[in-house]
């Protein structure tokens, strides 16, 4: 067969047997004097995925790709990519059997006065039950108070006697890798279910980390102040993130939200790849508004911790980005952001690496600022124009915090000209 029959033949099979069709570029070029048939196929469009053979399918001739070859999508991995053309509307299911009585007065009570304080004239004149339709705690349907999904895990007494896996697990690993025990045996240093509805989920796994994280002091001037090694705030607005954003669809209602904690590092991994038509990257650098869950994300603006009135969330698309901005300011890497079709997964490093390459004493007469470039070399090597931008100090202050660490032998160039475009400072 010739490269051109081959050609044509491949555009036939994009246009003709998938659905939607594929737009390749398809060229014959010489490589070493012989024709090969080359193809481009661009990024699918993301309200058309999955992509899929036609005669297979949408369930079964959905596939990935990996390095050992392609594999068929799971049902679940196929819905993942079709909810993505629309709004999911998972949080608004009614759980069957749930009743009024499943949710949690405290909360409730808290909420509805919430809302005829915040929220207008509609709620000061609504009851209690027309005010918990309105944010969609209840089921439209006024002959019986059905409770929706969303309601339940928001306020609910105890959702997990409906949903035993819908909670956070904690695990505090001894070592770098999952499930490599010490050389006494030792697998896990700390190991807990949190239960409950969503704010006291919240706060029982912000208590689980306090308690397996340690603190650093800082002396500035006359005093010191004390540091976690994960910023509490950062913990409590990744961990609402996650709940929040989750996937409920049924096929992973037997999946929870993991965090875990390892000497090195602090993950968050949720059930459920990135919502929305955009990069991860995103989210750290604009507020980004788009939520899987609208209702839960919607009731959540009101739902308090217990025996406060601070709100579980804001709503607002800026929780990834005040979290790095939170880093920023303690001097730490950018989180590392993974999503997969299947979860979403947030990194956080800590100072450990850094600690290794210093011994101790050794960094105490730095700066903050220069801690902080130190910090984000971590991770690799950046210009001076990122660091900027990572820091929020200008230019000239960058090159002359980094000169000052290239005097200490701390940092180097990667270029002999300090002054190129292409130079970039890496950790010594």
């Amino acid at each position: 067969m010739n490269a051109k029959s081959v050609a044509v033949g491949l555009a036939g099979v994009c246009r003709d047997n998938l659905e939607p069709a594929v737009q390749a570029e398809i060229d014959i070029v010489q490589v070493d004097g012989h024709p090969i048939v080359a193809a481009t196929v661009p990024p699918g469009d993301r309200l058309k995925l999955p992509y899929h053979v036609k005669t297979q399918g949408l369930e079964h001739g959905s596939y990935l790709r990996g390095h050992d070859g392609d594999r068929h999508m799971t049902s679940y991995e196929v819905h993942a990519l079709f909810a993505g053309r629309g709004q999911p509307r998972d949080d608004l299911q009614v759980v069957d059997g749930a009743t009024l009585d499943d949710l949690d007065l405290d909360l409730v009570t808290a909420l509805v006065s919430r809302l005829r304080d915040t929220r207008g004239a509609v709620f000061s004149k609504a009851s209690d039950a027309e005010a918990l339709r309105f944010v969609q705690v209840l089921d439209r349907d006024r002959k019986q108070d059905k409770v929706t999904l969303a309601g339940l895990l928001a306020l609910g007494r105890y959702p997990q006697q409906f949903f035993p896996q819908l909670d956070i697990t904690f695990a505090a690993f001894p070592t770098p890798e999952a499930g490599v025990p010490m050389s006494d045996g030792t697998r896990f240093l700390d190991n807990a279910s949190l239960d409950g509805p969503i704010p006291l989920i919240i706060t029982q796994t912000l208590a689980a980390v306090r308690r397996n994280m340690t603190r650093r002091g800082v002396i500035r001037g006359a005093g010191r102040q004390d540091h976690w090694e994960y910023p509490e705030e950062v913990v409590r607005e990744l961990l609402g993130n996650a709940l929040m954003h989750r996937d409920y669809y049924p096929l992973t209602h037997g999946t929870q939200v993991r965090v875990e904690l390892y000497p090195d590092r602090l993950e968050v991994i949720s059930p459920g790849g990135l919502y929305g038509d955009f990069p991860p990257s995103a989210l750290l650098h604009e507020a980004v508004s788009s939520s899987r869950n609208a209702a839960l994300a919607k009731l959540l603006e009101d739902v308090t911790y217990p025996g406060t009135t601070r709100t579980v969330c804001e709503n607002r698309g800026t929780g990834l980005l005040a979290v790095s901005a939170m880093i920023r300011q303690e001097g730490m890497t950018q989180p590392e952001l993974d999503s997969r079709i299947a979860e979403f997964r947030v990194t956080l490093r800590n100072s450990t690496s850094f600690q290794r390459v210093f011994p101790a004493g050794s960094s105490q007469k730095l700066s903050d600022s220069k801690r902080r470039i130190l910090g984000l070399l971590e991770s690799g090597p950046k210009t001076t124009m990122e660091l900027s931008t990572e820091t929020g100090l200008q230019v000239v202050t960058v090159r002359a915090y980094v000169k000052a660490l290239e005097s200490a032998g701390l940092v180097h160039p990667t270029q002999a000209n300090k002054r190129s475009p292409r130079n970039a400072w890496r950790l010594s």
